[in-house]
């Protein structure tokens, strides 16, 4: 990978983006939470430094704590604090206007087993605009947990298959990653547009471009699809890492 400090820094960078905040709903401190030893962060780094078609990976904090941590072990970290943030989205359109790059993807924090074949696998289908990464659900606890999101898609034309809704209920098979490319001109478009009823509703910020009528193209991908919402969660991951 590259870095982006580097003489040979480019317009065309492919740049991971990593938002990892402190406090949550469910579950505060959860980046720095650690998983058979190594915290939550760690991990999720880790998995994106293997891609290989991410040029550089940064971190998005907004709290000293994992910053000091991010920094202690060289893992590149920005601060990022705005009171107009209100999703890792928007951390991520804050950041990119202290970073170049063309294409930004926004790899959750919480997901400490992503795949980097599925980073890899979005980055070579993202063909502009928004893409967003989804599984099929084969674990039948998942249609009925509302920290899972599901996504209703529509009928591919020409290879390509877009968001028509996104719900925390069970509206289809489909589980929507939190792993998201963008164009530059899309992520900065974000934070500007108006927040829909839906979005408020289900607390899913892809609805936001659903709703101001701009298309998401989803990419199917292979991934567990095992998030870390709750302190349950973080137990489930480390039962898999260590029956794996």
């Amino acid at each position: 990978m590259r870095n982006l400090n580097q003489s040979h820094r480019t317009t065309h960078t492919t740049v991971g983006l990593i938002p990892a905040r402190w406090h949550s709903s469910r579950f505060d401190g959860k980046p720095l939470a650690e998983i058979d030893g190594v915290p939550m962060i760690k991990r999720v780094y880790d998995q994106a430094m293997l891609c290989k078609n991410l040029d550089t990976v940064v971190i998005l904090t907004d709290d000293m704590r994992i910053y000091s941590y991010c920094q202690g072990l060289t893992m590149p970290v920005e601060m990022i604090v705005s009171d107009k943030i209100k999703t890792g989205t928007d951390r991520c359109a804050e950041a990119i206007k202290f970073l170049e790059g063309r294409v930004f993807v926004n790899i959750q924090g919480d997901e400490p087993l992503i795949n980097p074949d599925a980073i890899d696998s979005l980055i070579e289908n993202h063909t502009g605009g928004v893409s967003n990464a989804y599984v099929d659900i084969n674990d039948y606890y998942k249609l009925h947990d509302k920290n899972v999101v599901k996504v209703a898609i529509g009928t591919p034309q020409l290879l390509k298959t877009y968001a028509l809704h996104y719900s925390r209920l069970p509206i289809s098979n489909k589980q929507q990653l939190g792993l998201y490319a963008f164009d530059r001109d899309m992520l900065e478009m974000f934070p500007n547009l108006p927040v829909g009823e839906n979005e408020k509703s289900e607390s899913v910020e892809m609805l936001r471009y659903v709703e101001n009528g701009l298309k998401v193209r989803m990419t199917k991908v292979e991934d567990e699809g095992l998030s870390v919402d709750t302190i349950e969660d973080l137990r489930r991951v480390e039962e898999y890492i260590k029956n794996v």
